[in-house]
């Protein structure tokens, strides 16, 4: 016998699978990225230290060669070495400020986009777990972190 509705029955609300985490994912992009600037191609390696949950915007800090740098613009005591990251090529060090945004220019002032996951080329290289812990405990700027995480709402 034929189905004598005149609507059609309601599929199941499907959930929307998950996508992984991005944090503690080294990626590759470049310097002109973080000043709005796409002539300046130097190549940057940055690693995700933080990810908000909602809308997937990634909080990076950038990657540095180790050659002749030192200071408290650096997380201390924690160099990357190339045999245990594929995708650097020396030994490397973290600077210590957290990344957050980029800053575009408009014709009504300057404006903040959050940095998302296809702003950036994947190397398939990861953190380890000692080495993103020590990240997070040297970030300067723990406050922006927190304001960054509520969308800088109060």
């Amino acid at each position: 016998m034929a189905d004598k509705r005149k609507t059609p029955p309601k599929e199941s609300a499907r959930k929307k699978p998950k996508k992984g985490s991005d944090v503690k994912k080294i990626y590759k992009t470049t310097d002109g990225l973080f000043t709005g600037r796409a002539d300046i191609t130097k190549p940057r390696r940055v690693a995700a230290i933080d990810q908000r949950k909602d809308d997937g915007a990634l909080a990076v800090v950038k990657i540095y060669s180790k050659k002749g740098r030192d200071g408290k613009l650096y997380i201390d005591k924690l160099v990357l070495k190339p045999e245990d990251h594929g995708s650097l090529t020396e030994d490397s060090i973290v600077g210590s400020k957290l990344l957050v945004g980029i800053k575009i220019k408009t014709e009504s002032g300057e404006e903040y986009k959050p940095l998302f996951r296809g702003d950036f080329t994947e190397t398939g290289d990861r953190l380890t777990k000692a080495e993103h812990k020590a990240i997070k405990k040297g970030i300067r700027n723990k406050g922006t972190a927190k304001k960054w995480k509520k969308h800088f709402k109060e």
